[in-house]
């Protein structure tokens, strides 16, 4: 992963994103690029001033969007398929058993989970009940989490992958929201999970600052 201000010929050579330190999306988007070893330039956007390139590139003008040669991807969970077929499922590996039960939990996290993500993290903390409200809604879905890892250290095995990616950025945003509420509520399995995400090497590279 090689940060670069100069955008020059994009992604001719080798994979190009745009990304977002702090978007969940975009997160993902790097982690599957990393994990399945995918060497590429980055550039990191402001949401205030938005690349032209980027948006001749992808007119809706999110992140992340992956250029490479004739290929555009501005989809978060594209990108992350793209790099587990590029690898031959290598390392980011799904079994076949496991198919239904990874795309129905990216469905809950991409659509009512997010949802009622973006309500409790907006919502201000003066309108607490309804605040409160929105967290319980929210956490219909972390107890199903953390009831996944009572006997693994990952959501499917003991082996971090494609699931775990995918929904990680979305729960650390959640956890990240009240930190008192954090410390009393009972998911332990869950916070161990997202704890043990966060001091990887993985996630620690992912989430470097630009030196550019």
């Amino acid at each position: 992963m090689n940060y670069v201000k100069q955008l020059g010929n994009l992604g001719e050579s080798r994979p190009f994103l745009f990304s977002y330190r702090r978007c969940p999306y975009a997160m993902r988007a790097r982690m599957a690029l990393l994990a399945c070893q995918i060497d590429f330039d980055i550039q990191e956007i402001s949401l205030k001033d938005k690349p032209g390139k980027m948006l001749n590139i992808s007119p809706k003008g999110t992140v992340p969007v992956l250029v490479y040669k004739d290929l555009v991807l501005d989809e978060s969970l594209d990108i992350m398929n793209w790099a587990k077929a590029k690898k031959n499922d290598k390392y980011i590996k799904i079994n076949a058993s496991d198919m239904d039960f990874v795309k129905k939990m990216i469905e809950i996290n991409d659509g009512e989970f997010k949802k009622n993500l973006d309500l409790y993290k907006y919502t201000s903390n003066k309108d607490y009940d309804l605040k409160k409200t929105y967290r319980k809604d929210c956490e219909d879905f972390i107890k199903k989490l953390d009831e996944r890892l009572v006997s693994n250290d990952y959501l499917l095995s003991n082996t971090f992958g494609y699931l775990d990616i995918a929904i990680f950025p979305f729960i650390r945003q959640f956890f990240n929201v009240d930190s008192d509420w954090l410390e009393k509520n009972p998911y332990t399995n869950l916070k161990r999970w997202v704890e043990r995400i966060s001091i990887s090497n993985l996630f620690i590279q992912i989430m470097q600052k630009p030196k550019v």
